[in-house]
């Protein structure tokens, strides 16, 4: 005879009914592990973004919003990105086959293409933007956001400092810079899993005024190979300010050696030559 799981048993003392079920017991919250050394959780993402030799390649959908005139506009395009550490990025997005937008980057400049006013704006590495031209996405940052940097690099930086914070499921790498001032200013968080694989789930851009300028989510990391890195599949980059979202579903990341630093991918593009 089947059990019946659903009943209805009658309150007489207060007058009302309600129903009982077949008792389930919740799940009891998985519990992190104890949180690493700061050195210690810097060196095992450092570790596995060292395994990243070369050019590598990740195609797949990109979708998103960006504002314009006041207006949000939204976007389903295919993706194209090509990063070679520490400076070089390309990140391609069409419809189609039609460039709708290029971010791009190397050693010396940034930049950004939009079909939509058909114009490059352009930038210089290292050096003050400059508030006429402001990017509302920085190309320079999109190896950042998808957790490329190593973050070990920063503790020789001049007029930075690193400290850590734990929290319920994460450890915060918070990278400080010394104004000209003498304060310390926070201008970037990595927030580390605290469950394995301990590898970069979230990264916050600030400004000088601690307002996040660009914050991003990472989530499905995999190998690439089989004894390659662990990179992420998603990423989920908000740029608060400029009123733009944007999301990146890897289809695949793939090492491709051949593309150096003076491959066409990563040229300075005319309209932005000196």
């Amino acid at each position: 005879m089947r059990r019946r799981c659903s009943r209805v048993f009658p309150l007489m003392a207060v007058g009302f009914v309600l129903p009982a079920g077949c008792a389930t017991s919740p799940k009891p919250a998985r519990m992190p592990p104890a949180p690493l050394a700061m050195i210690d959780a810097i060196r095992v993402v450092d570790a596995n973004v060292s395994q990243v030799r070369g050019t590598i390649r990740a195609g797949g959908t990109v979708d998103g919003y960006f504002t314009s005139k006041g207006r949000r506009r939204h976007y389903q395009l295919d993706g194209v990105l090509f990063f070679l550490a520490p400076d070089d990025v390309r990140f391609d997005l069409k419809k189609l086959g039609s460039r709708q937008f290029l971010f791009g980057s190397n050693d010396q400049r940034y930049w950004i293409y939009s079909k939509q006013d058909d114009r490059y704006r352009c930038g210089y590495q290292g050096e003050p933007e400059d508030p006429s031209a402001a990017l509302p996405i920085r190309p320079d940052q999109i190896a950042d956001a998808l957790g490329l940097r190593l973050i070990g690099d920063l503790r020789g930086a001049e007029r930075t400092d690193i400290v850590q914070q734990v929290v319920a499921d994460a450890q915060q790498i918070l990278i400080l810079v010394r104004a000209e001032n003498g304060y310390l200013v926070l201008e970037k968080e990595y927030w580390l899993d605290r469950f394995p694989p301990r590898l970069v789930r979230r990264v916050v851009f600030r400004d000088e005024e601690g307002v996040v300028v660009l914050s991003s989510r990472l989530t499905d990391y995999r190998r690439i190979e089989p004894e390659g890195p662990m990179l992420p599949y998603e990423m989920v980059a908000e740029w608060p300010g400029a009123g733009a979202r944007m999301r990146f579903r890897v289809n695949q990341w793939r090492l491709v050696p051949q593309v150096g630093p003076k491959g066409p991918q990563f040229a300075t593009p005319r309209e932005c030559a000196p």
